[in-house]
């Protein structure tokens, strides 16, 4: 019998990065034999994109439905960075009841599980509850399994393994002679969906004609034209244009979930306050600097030893003048001159994805 597996994650979004997860998890569990079903906001944009099945579920008073729709499975794998309260209360509650929902019995991982800053006592007993029904929890960076200790997970139930992307393979690229920057409208703690959120968070004119001269004074310094790569139409598509009409130009691409992996490895260096971009140029062995827009970032670039520079956003929003000049062209030139430390970090998870199939193996072991 072939074991079913369903796979928690944020999917059906518009978010290219959650999708490039479900879309190496769905791979990595069919050539084992198993057969992959997306729990998705969106089961039908699920099904056309990565042609399985999808399980709906879109708010936690829908448990007892999915739990019913768990029946029918053998498993439960989630990935992706689900525990954190970063961009809404609502996140924990939601994900959790993902995993409160499945039958007892049914064996349950994480792959390359991201956590971040979860606000409240009560928000962290629900996340410990329910990550203490998991039977091994692959984390994607130290400072996730920390977090996890810290909160009293059983160490030998946490280890360190990758984001679930770099098993992707993907077609090799020409590096154009372009800088990619991939930027997003800052997180807001609050409910209402990315585009409604993107709106409130939409930086002042001053804000952006100081990003627009911070990228401009990088483009200088590389001596690159920009190339805008959006990873979120809702959020980022709107940012990215106003960005490029103040530069006078300036590409603006926005790819699809088997596209953007391509488009990003096109460029010769990346700038990027989105995680899977960050990830994109290390698949395709480019330099990247790095926006640190939520704590995902920052124990990414310190990944192999700190292998990209890592900034504040508010760098790219400071005037810059003759003391102090431009922080982010700086750190681009850097990124160039060390180009090579991109293919260090990347090996260094490529052996750290031993741990994600290890636990994906065990858990297809115990649904067969």
């Amino acid at each position: 019998m072939t074991p079913r597996i369903a796979v928690a994650g944020w999917y059906g979004s518009d978010n290219l990065g959650d999708e490039l997860i479900l879309r190496s998890l769905a791979d990595a569990i069919s050539v084992r034999g198993g057969e992959p079903a997306a729990i998705s906001i969106d089961p039908l944009a699920t099904g056309r994109e990565h042609g399985i099945a999808a399980i709906s579920h879109r708010h936690p008073l829908q448990s007892l439905s999915l739990r019913n729709a768990l029946t029918g499975c053998d498993a439960m794998v989630a990935a992706g960075g689900l525990v954190q309260s970063e961009t809404s209360p609502w996140n924990i509650p939601f994900h959790m009841s993902r995993l409160l929902a499945a039958p007892s019995g049914l064996p349950a991982a994480a792959l390359g599980l991201g956590v971040g800053d979860v606000a409240g006592p009560t928000a962290r007993r629900l996340a410990r509850a329910a990550l203490r029904r998991l039977e091994r929890i692959v984390v994607r960076d130290s400072e996730s399994a920390r977090r996890l200790h810290q909160w009293g997970i059983a160490p030998g139930t946490v280890i360190e393994g990758a984001d679930p992307v770099m098993d992707l393979e993907p077609a090799p690229v020409a590096a154009g002679d372009t800088m990619c920057v991939t930027l997003r409208p800052p997180n807001r703690r609050g409910l209402g969906t990315a585009a409604h959120k993107a709106a409130r968070a939409a930086p002042s004119a001053a804000t952006l004609e100081a990003m627009a001269r911070a990228v401009a004074a990088a483009s200088d310094a590389a001596g690159l034209p920009v190339r805008f790569v959006t990873f979120q139409a809702s959020r980022d598509s709107e940012l990215h244009s106003a960005l490029a009409d103040r530069l006078g130009g300036g590409e603006v691409v926005t790819p699809s979930a088997g596209e953007v992996l391509s488009e990003v490895g096109r460029s010769r260096v990346v700038v990027t306050m989105r995680y899977h971009a960050a990830i994109a140029a290390l698949l395709h062995g480019r330099p990247a600097v790095l926006l640190d827009s939520s704590p995902k970032m920052a124990a990414l670039a310190a990944e192999a030893g700190g292998w990209a520079p890592l900034l504040h956003p508010r760098d790219l929003a400071s005037p810059a003048d003759d003391r102090r000049p431009c922080s982010l062209a700086a750190a681009v030139t850097d990124a160039l001159a060390r180009q090579e430390r991109s293919g260090q970090a990347c090996h260094l998870l490529k052996q750290r994805l031993s741990a994600n199939h290890a636990a994906l193996d065990e858990l297809i072991a115990n649904a067969a």
